[in-house]
Order: C-alpha cells, then sequence, then structure tokens
C-alpha cells in the first residue's frame, strides 16, 4: 500500500516546486552509483588479469561479452517482471549481490571463477537498472529528463568511482583485498532498506494499466517503433563507442608504461566527464528539447574522441574528457525520450534502452579485436567507431520534433503548470 512517502505522490501536493518526491529520488540516485561503482571494477583489472590468469586477448575480450548478458541484455526480463510486481526489492537486492560478487573479482584464481563472478554480479548490477529507473521517472514528476539526468549521472560518477577505488585498494593492500569492499555495498543497502518508499502496490498498478494505460505492451511498442528504433540505434552505438574505450584504453596505457594507479585514475577521469555531461545533457533538454542535445552531442563527441587517439600520448586524456562529456550528455536524455513515447511501460523501455542497448555496446570490443592488426591497432578501432557516433546523428530525423520550452528558474515554491498538448505528463511507470 503506498504510504505518504510513496514514490506515486503528485508532483502537485510536493513543496519543492522541482521533483514529485526529491527523498526518492535522492535515494534512487544513491543505489545506482553504489550499484554502478562495482559494475567497472573489471574494466581497469583486463592487462592486470590478464598476465595473472595468462589469458590471450581473445580470452580477456570474451569476459565484457559474458559480463553484458547478465548485467545488460536481461534487463528487459528484469523490466517485465518490475513492470509486472513494481517491488522495491529489486532495487535493493540488486546492488548487494554486485557487491558481493565483483568485490570478489581479486580472489578468481582461474578463467572459470573469474566467469562466475562476472555472471553473478552482473546479474545484480541489471537488477537495479530498470526498476531505478521507474523509481527514478515517478518520483521525478514532471521534470522527468532533468530527474532521469541525474540519475544517469549517479550511475555514470559510480562507475567512474568504481576504476579509482578498486586500483588504489589494489596497490595500497593487495589483489585479495577487493573482497573488503563489499562493506561499503552492503553499509548503503541496509540504510537504503529502512529508507527507501516503496513504488505502488501491484493491484494499484494493475487497477492503473486497465484504466489509463490502454495498449498494451507489444502493442504500445509497436506505436512508437520507428522512433523507438532510431533512439535505440543511436544508444547502441555511442554505447559501443564508449565500451571500446573502456576495454582498449587501459591496454594502450599499459603499452605506454602506465602503472595500474595511473589506469585507474585515466578511466575514472573519462567516465567522469561523461557522468558530468549526461547532468548538463539534462538541464539542456529541458531548455532546447532531446532532439536538439542528440544532434549536439553526436556532432561533437565523435571528432573530439578521434581526435583524442590522433593526438601525441600526453594530449590524450584531455582530448577524452571533452569528448566523454559531449557523449554522455544524450544518454539520460535519449532514456527519457523513450519513456516518453511509451510512458506506461517506463521500466521496460527503460531496460531496452540502458540494459539491452548496452550489452549490444558491450559486443563491440570482442568484434574489433580480430580486426586491430589491420585497421591501426586498438587507436584504430576506437578513431573508427568513434567518427560512426557522428554519422548516427543522421537517425534524429526519425525523432518527433519538440516544441521548445520556456527556460524555468528553480525556485522551492514554484508551482508546477501541466500541459496538456505535452506527451510526458505521466507519471505512470
Amino acid at each position: 500500500m503506498a504510504t505518504a512517502t510513496s514514490l506515486s505522490a503528485p508532483a502537485s501536493t510536493a513543496h519543492t516546486g522541482s521533483f514529485a518526491n526529491p527523498k526518492a529520488l535522492s535515494l534512487a540516485c544513491l543505489a545506482h552509483f553504489v550499484n554502478d561503482a562495482y559494475s567497472s571494477f573489471i574494466f581497469p583489472l583486463l592487462p592486470l588479469m590478464t598476465a595473472q590468469l595468462h589469458l590471450s586477448a581473445a580470452q580477456a575480450f570474451w569476459l565484457i561479452p559474458v559480463y553484458a548478458l547478465f548485467s545488460n541484455f536481461l534487463q528487459p526480463v528484469y523490466g517485465m517482471l518490475s513492470d509486472r510486481w513494481s517491488r522495491r526489492s529489486f532495487a535493493l537486492a540488486g546492488p548487494l549481490l554486485a557487491a558481493l560478487f565483483l568485490s570478489a573479482i581479486g580472489y578468481a584464481g582461474s578463467y572459470g571463477w573469474l566467469m562466475v563472478v562476472l555472471i553473478m554480479g552482473g546479474m545484480g548490477v541489471g537488477m537495479f537498472h530498470p526498476q531505478g529507473a521507474a523509481m527514478a521517472a515517478v518520483a521525478s514528476g514532471q521534470r522527468r529528463r532533468l530527474g532521469m539526468a541525474l540519475f544517469s549521472a549517479a550511475g555514470t560518477l559510480g562507475v567512474a568511482f568504481g576504476p579509482l577505488v578498486v586500483t588504489q585498494t589494489i596497490t595500497h593492500f593487495s589483489l585479495g583485498s577487493t573482497l573488503y569492499l563489499a562493506l561499503a555495498g552492503i553499509a548503503a543497502m541496509v540504510g537504503l532498506f529502512f529508507w527507501l518508499p516503496p513504488l505502488p502496490a501491484p493491484k494499484r498498478l494493475a487497477a492503473e494499466t486497465t484504466t489509463e494505460a490502454g495498449p498494451g505492451l507489444v502493442q504500445a511498442l509497436q506505436l512508437a517503433s520507428v522512433p523507438l528504433l532510431a533512439l535505440y540505434a543511436i544508444t547502441v552505438v555511442r554505447a559501443a563507442t564508449q565500451m571500446l574505450i573502456n576495454a582498449y584504453y587501459p591496454f594502450i596505457l599499459q603499452a605506454q608504461g602506465a602503472s595500474l594507479t595511473d589506469i585507474g585514475n585515466a578511466l575514472t577521469i573519462f567516465l567522469l566527464a561523461g557522468g558530468i555531461g549526461g547532468l548538463a545533457g539534462g538541464f539542456l533538454a529541458e531548455r532546447f528539447g532531446g532532439r536538439a542535445v542528440t544532434v549536439l552531442s553526436g556532432l561533437t563527441s565523435g571528432p573530439l574522441l578521434a581526435a583524442a587517439f590522433l593526438v601525441p600520448p600526453h594530449w590524450t586524456l584531455p582530448w577524452l574528457v571533452c569528448g566523454g562529456f559531449a557523449l554522455g550528455a544524450t544518454i539520460p536524455v535519449n532514456v527519457a525520450m523513450a519513456q516518453e513515447l511509451v510512458p506506461q511501460r517506463t521500466a521496460t523501455v527503460s531496460a531496452l534502452m540502458m540494459g539491452f542497448a548496452w550489452g549490444v555496446g558491450s559486443l563491440a570490443p570482442r568484434a574489433f579485436e580480430p580486426l586491430t592488426p589491420f585497421i591501426g591497432g586498438y587507436h584504430g578501432a576506437i578513431i573508427g567507431l568513434a567518427l560512426g557516433t557522428t554519422l548516427s546523428t543522421i537517425l534524429v530525423l526519425w525523432l518527433p520534433r519538440e516544441a521548445r520550452r520556456p527556460l524555468r528558474r528553480l525556485s522551492w515554491r514554484m508551482p508546477h503548470r501541466f500541459s496538456p498538448a505535452r506527451t510526458d505528463s505521466s507519471l505512470a511507470p
């Protein structure tokens, strides 16, 4: 039963003048940060684990697709389950599972055990995202794009924090000390268990679906199929670009003589720029629309990221920061746009955009690895896919045009205004 602190509290009763439920949004963002911090442990450790377990390049780059299968590809399944039952257990059990298993990465003494750690930890990472995104969407009220930008930025900041903390832990202690990093996730989930408000109960959701949702899941997706496919393709290409950098850049740095700490720091800086870019993209989308932000991001991120691997090595990271900022600007915006196209199925659509799309993108490192000798090595692969990100901008022609919003000043007493012409007015998860 929804309580006074439930996520379903109407935006009009909120006294923040901004979000329907700021507390719930903050807690969802915290859970996203913790969950995704564990999700990026593997990337800076790829060169180390390759040497430690005597893996081939093919074996090393198979780790990411296997991990993506359970953390990303299965998210639509988790999304359909959370759309059906809407239980916050998905948002709590997922990060806990991720913390327990991905923190054990230092104890993986064989290729098989490393696979088990990534499969179980990836399952935990994936369980959280659809439910967490739905919670953030409802808690955001009328400011869904900004709320999703905050939610996405929290996750990206967690992804950025992960390489830093795991490499510092191993450098100052030992490879086996990663297990102690699970304590932070356990503590955070205990706190969220007591403070995270529930989503509406399953019966209430069923009633709302009958009276308000209209078409079923398949029909709803069919009605928005063209713009949804365009958004999906854009997300896949940009996800593939980021995953390629996450996987290949550590090996590039290792070849240049960088230490494990240097690799972790560089990845953290790159991913942090993407998180800040996502937050900026949310604010810009409120003013100029998601379509405009998608175009701007595509036209700038590709050339900047390609330039990062054409300049001398000491200039690579500054260019990566600029390119990562531009690339990250569109990610939460595109998720919010997809939610607005299918407003009654936000968890399922979020899973398609955040999970399945990123799962397909995660195949890029393994797919490009056999081609690297013929396209200029890891540098050539990243440059080619970065330019593909720019070419994918043409797909915005299939996205609906949006009316520009008047610039809104933040005020804690400003009342919400609802426009019947807007398509994103639904607060249903």
